[in-house]
């Protein structure tokens, strides 16, 4: 299983809009978080933010079996819009599909292949599809899941899994992905794990970590803290982190996580489970 952090980075990225602060001025950039998981079978992406085009791009993948979305949020799901492109193929998408150019316009070896994926998302996420964007609808095919329920991609297991982040207004999950004897857990935006157990014991752990170092992250840190301690992974890995937020350098971030026994996310990092 080869692991890759497509981004580390929070709600608001670094840089920060409109920003010429030194933190985001002398900064790694920091793209909205996003996990890819790959085997010679599979590859899935965890988050499809607004970013998700040149993260594959940079990750040079052009073939993903599903997608897997922890919550509505923009920073979660805006890459929703670009992947509609990409499913709806490219006849329709060039306008042959619906008869505005002739069948033969193109030659077939000048055309792109169709990549085929789904995307996995909570009721509620799908809820907000419906609600401000039904069209992604025509293209895009979404399934929905519940927590603990094992979703089988290649040789990937893949199980969701609840975390305290919006709720009762709309449901978080986290997901832990498995392949022969590693298990990955992904949980961006969080303060507290919520039932059952799939996070627990994993050889890596990404996990929200803003809450740790001077900036208002999704809850408590004496709350934060105990969900990592409880998760009890081999490796942690912070993410939803932001240098401009937090006024503090890269340096002072990864030591202050190393102090802990935490590793400092950065995008495009590889990892061997």
């Amino acid at each position: 299983m080869k692991v890759t952090l497509l981004g580390s980075g929070d709600a608001v990225g670094v840089p920060a809009p409109l920003c010429d602060c030194r933190y985001c001025e002398e900064g790694p950039r920091r793209r909205r978080t996003a996990l890819l998981v790959e085997t010679d079978r599979a590859a899935v992406v965890l988050d499809a933010g607004p970013d998700v085009v040149d993260q594959l791009r940079v990750a040079d993948v052009t073939r993903v079996d599903a997608f897997f979305v922890t919550h509505h949020h923009y920073d979660h799901v805006g890459g929703l819009h670009e992947l509609d492109h990409a499913a709806m193929g490219f006849d329709a998408h060039v306008g042959i599909t619906g008869g505005y150019l002739p069948p033969d316009a193109f030659a077939e070896e000048e055309k792109p292949r169709d990549p085929e994926f789904a995307v996995y998302l909570t009721d509620t996420a799908l809820e907000h599809v419906d609600s401000s964007a039904p069209y992604l609808r025509e293209a895009i095919e979404f399934r929905t899941f519940r927590h603990g329920e094992a979703i089988s991609v290649g040789d990937l297991s893949v199980v969701p899994f609840p975390v305290r982040h919006g709720g009762p207004r709309f449901d978080t999950v986290g997901f832990a992905v498995a392949a022969s004897d590693s298990t990955v857990a992904y949980a961006p935006d969080m303060w507290e794990f919520g039932n059952g157990d799939a996070y627990a014991d994993a050889d890596l752990l990404f996990v929200e970590g803003a809450a740790l170092f001077r900036a208002f992250g999704h809850g408590e840190e004496a709350e934060l803290r105990a969900a990592l301690s409880d998760a009890d992974a081999d490796r942690t890995v912070l993410v939803n982190l932001n240098e401009h937020l937090q006024r503090m350098t890269t340096d002072e971030l990864r030591e202050a996580a190393a102090a802990d026994g935490y590793e400092l996310g950065s995008d495009f990092e590889t990892y061997r489970p």
